[in-house]
């Protein structure tokens, strides 16, 4: 087993300094931030009838994030869409974000276009390839996603975009202080779990060794339901492991009747509950309830909350890098290198072949 305390170890598993990517993430969020204040859009769009974020894969967790934040506030509903076509019909007072860091995201592309078609407020947030081209050539606010590295790795930056968007376009506002507030915590949680960090003091490191080798199921709501998606789909493609995410209070409707069942497969589960300090949250009786019909079927548990008293943007962002950090530690201890998804680029390369295949049998 690799040494997480060992500066070695990092140096032979992650060759393309993903770790770094993790460290920046404070510097990144800054910078998305700073640029998403600075675009400028038609008066009308604040009328806007609703925000709907596509994407796929991080591209679209940033929304899931950001509804999840908006909401906390009281903001405008924000729905997430994934995949070819929209479940509802576009009319042009929708505000539609298509997102995609490659800009050739075949489901993205789909999107956008649909929405072209229908005359929407549209906002491009993307790397490059054909939706950078098209905002450009077309006139439409582009938000450029300029840094290095997986498309997983731009979600705090995606994020800040977004939320910057939002609050330029006047349907949500955040105080500065606040946006202060939580770069500061992220910054001073990146530091502390960062890898020259020992294990003793260490909590991404001490939480990573202790699901080692584990089923890993994610809980959490609310503010952050969209978090917990993020931390499954880290542990997915850095990790390399099997997880999954649940939504409180949703799994209290039918997850929790499995729990007694099959207790050989308590044997290698285990539960991480994110868990937000929020004032008067809603969904804080159902945490309660959740943490209980864990303990009471002998579940493994482990809680994770942000550091008190920052405000919840903080929370969500140094929850995230936590995330992070724990998928990444998890590589480190296996000696895999996180960055690389070959399955992934398998998938695509598959679907690339079938979509040709049937252009040929079409024509």
């Amino acid at each position: 087993m690799a040494d997480l305390d060992r500066s070695l170890s990092y140096a032979e598993s992650d060759p393309s300094d993903l770790g770094g990517r993790i460290r920046n993430m404070p510097q990144q969020c800054e910078a998305a931030w700073r640029q998403g204040m600075a675009v400028s859009y038609p008066a009308g769009w604040a009328s806007s009838k609703s925000v709907t974020i596509c994407g796929m894969g991080g591209s679209a967790i940033a929304g899931d994030l950001l509804a999840g934040l908006v909401a906390s506030a009281n903001g405008p509903v924000v729905q997430v869409v994934r995949g070819h076509e929209f479940p509802f019909r576009v009319e042009p007072q929708n505000l539609i974000v298509v997102c995609s860091y490659s800009g050739d995201t075949q489901e993205t592309i789909s999107l956008f276009e649909q929405a072209k078609a229908a005359g929407a407020r549209i906002i491009v947030a993307s790397g490059g390839g054909f939706l950078t081209k098209e905002a450009t050539h077309e006139g439409i606010p582009l938000l450029k996603v300029d840094l290095p590295g997986e498309p997983r790795s731009a979600v705090g930056y995606n994020l800040m975009l977004l939320a910057a968007s939002l609050t330029r376009l006047g349907m949500w506002s955040i105080p500065q202080s606040e946006v202060n507030d939580s770069f500061e915590a992220l910054a001073h949680q990146a530091n502390h779990l960062a890898e020259d960090r020992p294990t003793r003091s260490n909590e991404a490191k001490d939480l990573a060794l202790k699901v080692r080798e584990k089923l890993v199921v994610v809980y959490g709501g609310g503010l952050f339901a969209g978090l917990a998606r993020r931390w499954k789909t880290q542990l997915n493609e850095n990790s390399k492991i099997w997880a999954w995410h649940e939504e409180i209070p949703e799994l209290l409707h039918n997850s929790v009747e499995a729990y007694a069942s099959h207790p050989h497969i308590k044997e290698v589960l285990t539960a991480v509950v994110l868990r937000p300090d929020l004032k008067d949250d809603p969904a804080a009786a159902h945490y309660e309830v959740t943490e209980k019909m864990l303990t009471n079927n002998s579940i493994p548990m482990h809680i994770v909350q942000p550091p008190q008293g920052i405000p919840p943007l903080g929370q969500l962002l140094a929850t995230m890098i936590m995330g992070d950090y724990v998928s990444y530690y998890l590589a480190i201890l296996s000696g895999s290198d996180p960055s690389p998804t070959p399955n992934i680029v398998m998938g695509k390369q598959i679907l690339g072949r079938l979509s040709e295949g049937r252009h040929q049998s079409a024509d």
